[in-house]
């Protein structure tokens, strides 16, 4: 009986001392949290407050910039458009409208172009690219702008460079025909090769032609004779190139195949170049370098009698072959005569009887 009194004794005070253990540490963590609830907030500057407050975000330009560029985007005149955004720009360079500024003009030159307003996109083009100097479109725009207004300078300007961004036929075309009005013949043989070979042959023509015409003043006789190849292909018998009346057209077939005829000769191939000679003489009987050079292949080809007869009508035409041509008959009558030039005065009237 004394056993369970003091079992019941110690639960009891196991219970006791549990629920005082607890109860204690209940009572420190509320005393805790009411320290915190009664500690007082840090004191706020009003003022300080109210600025914060109505502080607008940072948007890297003002209302009264953004005003100035509406009204410069929002004019209906495109040059006028295009003039108030770089003013913009010059007068507020390091605003973030500037980049919405720039971004207007790709849209104001393709409405110009669009517009076949060629003299108000190059300005707008031009000023354009003060602001961006690599800029493609900017640059393709000036360079057809002025060439279409025949500002051939400007066009040249702008279009070598843009060429080297954008190579292609159409381009080295335009800057050919640029560099033909300014008379600058190299730039314009240079740009010339490369937009032949992309044309049809008549398209080509002008530019052939006048390559022909560089490259034989120049002495180059195989260029110009390609380039006369795709003259005389360009334009079948009966036809007309446009720009020539009839009778210059047949000079220039005349002279062509003549070109044609000297670099067959060159190359040794005689009996090509004695065709071309004869197209030459064609339209023109008195061509004395086709007679002239007639002589030297049949001289070759060994046809002693009608390379005489070439030599002679070349002299008695009075040109500037006459006397070449008389040496080199000389040379062969005394080579079939030993070394006599007794009659040959005779095939020399022959010849020019002919040629009346």
């Amino acid at each position: 009986m004394k056993g369970k009194i003091f079992l019941h004794n110690v639960l009891l005070l196991l219970l006791v001392f549990g629920f005082v253990e607890s109860w204690g540490y209940s009572q420190e963590q509320k005393q805790e949290e009411k320290k915190e609830e009664q500690k007082e907030p840090e004191a706020v500057d009003i003022e300080d407050a109210a600025k914060e407050g109505n502080k607008a975000p940072d948007v890297g330009y003002t209302k009264e910039e953004y005003d100035e560029f509406q009204k410069a985007l929002n004019k209906p005149d495109l040059k006028l458009r295009a003039e108030g955004l770089s003013q913009f720009i010059k007068t507020h360079p390091s605003s973030k409208l500037n980049e919405h500024a720039m971004n207007a003009f790709p849209t104001i030159m393709k409405q110009l172009y669009e517009q076949k307003d060629m003299a108000t996109l190059g300005s707008v083009a031009e000023g354009f690219l003060q602001m961006k100097p690599d800029d493609v479109l900017a640059l393709g725009s000036a360079m057809e702008a002025f060439h279409s207004t025949k500002d051939y300078a400007k066009a040249v300007k702008y279009g070598e460079a843009y060429y080297v961004k954008q190579p292609s036929a159409q381009v080295a075309q335009l800057l050919a025909h640029s560099y033909g009005e300014l008379k600058n013949d190299a730039k314009f043989a240079s740009y010339a090769e490369k937009c032949i070979p992309e044309m049809n042959a008549k398209d080509a023509f002008p530019y052939s032609a006048k390559l022909s015409y560089y490259y034989a003043d120049r002495k180059d006789i195989p260029r110009a004779a390609q380039h006369c190849q795709k003259m005389m292909a360009a334009y079948g018998e009966g036809e007309t190139p446009p720009g020539y009346t009839s009778e210059r057209w047949v000079q220039e077939k005349a002279r062509a195949y003549s070109i044609i005829g000297r670099n067959y000769y060159e190359r040794k191939q005689f009996g090509n170049a004695v065709g071309a000679y004869n197209n030459s003489l064609k339209y023109y009987r008195q061509n004395d370098e086709a007679y002239y050079y007639l002589g030297m292949c049949f001289w070759q080809a060994n046809d002693s009698v009608t390379a005489l007869k070439s030599f002679a009508k070349a002299y008695s035409l009075n040109k500037p072959y006459s006397k070449t041509a008389r040496s080199s008959m000389e040379t062969l009558y005394k080579q079939l005569h030993n070394g006599s030039l007794e009659g040959i005065d005779a095939i020399l009237r022959t010849a020019t009887a002919e040629m009346k």
